[in-house]
C-alpha cells in the first residue's frame, strides 16, 4: 500500500514527458492504476453498507408465524421487576432471530433485560428509530451486551443540531460518533431508504411527510441552528414493520415523521389498504385536538384493531384515542409482553 502514492507519482510524470505516440498506452495504464488505488481504498473503508431496495410487492414479504415482542424501556412499568424511564426499547423475536429497536435513555435497559430473562447477547440486530438520547443512550451499553452486531440507522443520525434550554440553543448528537459505531458494530447499515434488517422485518428508512396536520412535535423545542431560526426536521425518524397472520405491524420510536405518515408510507410499500397493529411512541404529548382527531381518522381509515400507543404519546392524546377506539388501544408499558401470531 505504501507504494502506490510513488507508482501514482510516476504516472503523472510520465505523463507530460512521454512522446504522444506512446500516451494512448499510458492512458490504459492509468486507467489500470485507478482501479488498482479504488479496490484498495475499498479495503480501507469502514464497515459501512448502504441501504438495499426495499420489496414492493405483498408475495415478496413473508409472513411471520409468530411475533413475541417484549418492552425493555417505557416511562411505565406493568412489571414490578422492571424500571421505567423517559425513553422506549423493544426486543422483537421471531422464532431464533431477534432484533433490539431502540436503546432507552441508557439506566434501565440492561437491567431490566436480565430481570425479564432476556438475554441481550442473542440479538441479531439494533435498530435505531431516531437519534434522540430517550432511544440512543442506551446504546454503548447495549452493545456491551449484544458484542458485534449489525446495527441500523438513517445517516442523518450522526448530525449536530440543537435543543432549546431557556434563550441559547444546546448542542446534541448521538452519544455514540459514527467513528466508535464503525468500531463496535458487526456492520453498520445506513438506511437512507426502506431497508431488510432480518428475514422479514424490514426499516422503512426516511418517511415522506405528506399530511397537513403532522409535524415532529418539536418545532418549537430543537432546531438545526445554533441561533434557533430553523426547526429541526428529525429526518432520521422511521420504523419498523412486518407482517403476521393477523396482518401488518408497525412499531414507531417517537413518530416524528407522523403516526399517519409512516402507516401512509407502510401501506404503500406493501401494496396493503390495512394495517392491523401500530405499537410505540407518537409524539402526540402537546398535539392539538385537531390533530389527534386526524391521527385517529387515520387509524379508522386503515384499519388498525390494535392500536398500543407509549412514551412520548401522551396521557391526553392516549386518553382520547382510546375513547375513539374502545377495546383497542392499550399502553404497553415497560415490561409487556406483546404477542402476534395466528
Amino acid at each position: 500500500m505504501k507504494k502506490l502514492p510513488l507508482a501514482i507519482a510516476y504516472m503523472v510524470f510520465a505523463a507530460v514527458t512521454i512522446a504522444p505516440s506512446h500516451r494512448r498506452l499510458l492512458h490504459r495504464m492509468g486507467a489500470a492504476c485507478a482501479l488498482i488505488v479504488a479496490f484498495a481504498m475499498m479495503l480501507l473503508v469502514p464497515p459501512v453498507i448502504r441501504s438495499q431496495p426495499a420489496p414492493r410487492l405483498k408475495s415478496q414479504f413473508k409472513v411471520l408465524p409468530r411475533v413475541t415482542i417484549t418492552v425493555l424501556v417505557d416511562n411505565l412499568v406493568a412489571d414490578g421487576r422492571v424500571l421505567g424511564e423517559w425513553g422506549l426499547a423493544m426486543l422483537i423475536e421471531t422464532g431464533q432471530r431477534r432484533v433490539l429497536f431502540d436503546t432507552g435513555g441508557g439506566r434501565v435497559l440492561a437491567d431490566n433485560a436480565r430481570a425479564l430473562g432476556v438475554d441481550l447477547s442473542k440479538v441479531d440486530a439494533i435498530v435505531i428509530s431516531h437519534g434522540h438520547d430517550d432511544h440512543t443512550a442506551g446504546l454503548s451499553k447495549a452493545l456491551e451486551a449484544t458484542g458485534k452486531t449489525d446495527v441500523f440507522v438513517h445517516p442523518a443520525v450522526f448530525r449536530t443540531a440543537y435543543w432549546k434550554e431557556g434563550s441559547r440553543g444546546v448542542p446534541y448528537t448521538m452519544l455514540v460518533s459514527r467513528e466508535q459505531l464503525n468500531m463496535r458494530a458487526q456492520r453498520v447499515v445506513e438506511t437512507a431508504g426502506p431497508t431488510l434488517v432480518i428475514d422479514g422485518i424490514m426499516v422503512t428508512g426516511a418517511i415522506p411527510r405528506v399530511t397537513d396536520f403532522e409535524d415532529t412535535g418539536i418545532t418549537t423545542e430543537a432546531f438545526i441552528d445554533e441561533a434557533m431560526k430553523t426547526p429541526d426536521t428529525v429526518p432520521d425518524d422511521q420504523a419498523l414493520f412486518f407482517r403476521t397472520p393477523e396482518g401488518v405491524v408497525i412499531l414507531l420510536g417517537c413518530g416524528h415523521a407522523g403516526a399517519a405518515n409512516t402507516i401512509r408510507y407502510v401501506s404503500a410499500l406493501l401494496g396493503e389498504n390495512r394495517i392491523f397493529a401500530v405499537v410505540g411512541g407518537t409524539h402526540l404529548l402537546s398535539a392539538s385536538p385537531h390533530r389527534i382527531q386526524e391521527t385517529g381518522e387515520a387509524f379508522q381509515r386503515y384499519g388498525l384493531q390494535k392500536i398500543m400507543l407509549s412514551h412520548c404519546t401522551g396521557v391526553a392524546a392516549f386518553s382520547s384515542l382510546a375513547a375513539a377506539f374502545p377495546g383497542r388501544c392499550s399502553w404497553p408499558a415497560a415490561g409487556s409482553v406483546i404477542e402476534f401470531k395466528k
